[in-house]
């Protein structure tokens, strides 16, 4: 029996495997791992703090609190509820405290700041705070400020360091569909046309304005696309997306929404020349449809707004045009005499139009209309550094998963790689014609790319597929969680 003791109390030895089972061991840390049911199992294995993390049951709490919140933002639900209930129902305060207190003490803040993006985008939310104080209208910034650090600065480190394993990225992608399934149902009921374009003044602050309600749509549609992308759901569940989704477009198109019809026509190039060879027949069937179907559903003032893309008269698109134009030119004015803080966070309207009354002029009042210059005329040249760099680095992260995933063989994992590099290059390009900085979709979207790219790669890590997908001759070891559907 002492013997015995002795044995049992002798710390464990890892076993030199070798072969697919031993890079299995060494990719997971634990030749227990590999080797199920042979006796040896935990006392050789030692969970690391993210796998304690995953396993942690507060932190997958504050998780669904943090695609809750996400969900609820993406559907602009407290809006609509106030719409129809004509009461405010306070909902982003229910689930945003877990979320929050959940990033700040599982390590979730910790695990975003790891990664280049979460520590640009850090340093952008540094240079806002910093150019407070040297604000036109200090008071002002100082509520912009608590109304972008309260709600949407978080979302960084909601998604980014609460969203451990690719199963969690699924159900974040999948609440960011779900969200905008809401808004366009929400379309139908309460989109107007007073105008001659499409807008949910009557129901939306947020996304009441026309371009805004366009470029919404534009960020959420191909996470309807991953959805009907997704082999695990049912057939009924993957198709039923394609009416939302031609409804969608059918939205976007009636805002007559200039800056969103070039996002869209740069969206349909970004997928002809890096989708896989389905997704590129997907966008020219799609594309071969709007074209027929533009003439025919598109008329009226949406129309012809649209048509003075192509040179084509149109009195009120023009004088926006030349309004567009000379905001354009006074943010880089200010940039330029203001280059360190700018002239003050949400202080651009005012800041244009008091001096232009001052000059004895009619002023523009009006916001920027290009999120690059928002941020440089407002916080300063460092503060637009920082965006510029962690908007980049969010892209390259995923576009570098997105190269692995395919060369690799994960269809899953490059199918979500592709719907966000599409989600972001359309509504990049849609903000370069709105002021929408420093609202919540970037900090979201920037907290995305770190889960995306970070749970992936332990995906891919400890899986043992050898090759591209359909490679001839391939074969190997593949866990059933990653064998994943050919793109």
């Amino acid at each position: 029996m002492n013997e015995m003791g002795r044995m049992l109390n002798t710390k464990a030895v890892p076993l030199p495997v070798s072969g697919p089972v031993g890079m299995q061991a060494r990719n997971s840390g634990s030749v227990a791992t590999a080797l199920p049911g042979w006796g040896i199992g935990s006392a050789a294995k030692v969970a690391s703090p993210l796998e304690s993390a995953e396993r942690d049951s507060f932190r997958k709490l504050a998780f669904r609190a943090g695609v809750g919140l996400l969900f609820v933002m993406v559907a602009v639900l407290p809006e609509l509820l106030t719409t129809i209930l004509h009461v405010n129902t306070y909902i982003l305060y229910i689930v945003a405290p877990p979320a929050i207190f959940g990033a700040v003490f599982t390590g979730g803040l910790g695990r975003t700041l790891r990664h280049r993006p979460g520590q640009l985008w850090l340093g952008l939310f540094c240079c806002m705070m910093i150019s407070v104080p040297f604000s036109s209208w200090v008071g002002d910034s100082v509520h912009a400020l608590k109304s972008y650090a309260e709600f949407s600065f978080p979302l960084l480190f909601i998604i980014g360091g609460l969203t451990l394993n690719f199963r969690e990225v699924r159900s974040t992608f999948y609440a960011i569909g779900a969200g905008g399934l809401i808004v366009i149902v929400a379309a139908r009921f309460f989109a107007t046309e007073a105008s001659g374009r499409i807008d949910m003044e009557q129901a939306s602050g947020m996304i009441g304005n026309s371009n805004d309600l366009a470029s919404h749509l534009i960020l959420v549609l191909p996470f309807l696309l991953f959805i009907a992308m997704d082999r695990r759901r049912a057939a009924l569940i993957r198709y039923s997306m394609i009416v939302p989704a031609l409804y969608a477009f059918w939205v976007i198109l009636g805002t007559a929404s200039r800056g969103a019809v070039i996002a869209m026509a740069v969206s349909f190039l970004f997928v002809l020349f890096r989708g896989s060879a389905r997704q590129r027949m997907a966008a020219l069937v799609v594309g071969a449809i709007l074209v027929v179907a533009i003439p025919v559903l598109l008329r009226g003032n949406a129309a012809d707004r649209l048509a003075s893309l192509f040179g084509n008269d149109h009195e009120e698109a023009k004088e926006s045009g030349e309004a567009r134009s000379y905001l354009l030119k006074q943010s880089l004015i200010y940039t330029a005499q203001h280059p360190l803080f700018g002239i003050g966070l949400g202080q651009f309207p005012n800041y244009e139009g008091g001096h232009s009354v001052a000059e004895g002029k009619i002023g523009n009042w009006h916001e920027t209309h290009n999120a690059f210059t928002e941020v440089s005329s407002e916080c300063g040249i460092p503060a637009f550094i920082f965006f510029v760099l962690g908007i980049g680095s969010a892209l390259s992260s995923v576009n570098r998963t997105y190269k692995k995933a395919r060369l690799g063989g994960y269809a899953e994992i490059a199918n979500a790689s592709f719907c966000y590099l599409l989600s972001m290059v359309g509504y990049m390009v849609s903000i370069t014609f709105l002021s929408n900085a420093f609202r919540f979709y970037l900090p979201a979207m920037i907290g995305l790319a770190i889960a995306l790219s970070a749970a992936a790669e332990r995906e891919m890590s400890a899986s043992l597929r050898p090759g591209p997908v359909g490679a001839p001759g391939s074969a190997g070891l593949v866990p059933a969680r990653t064998r994943m559907a050919r793109t």
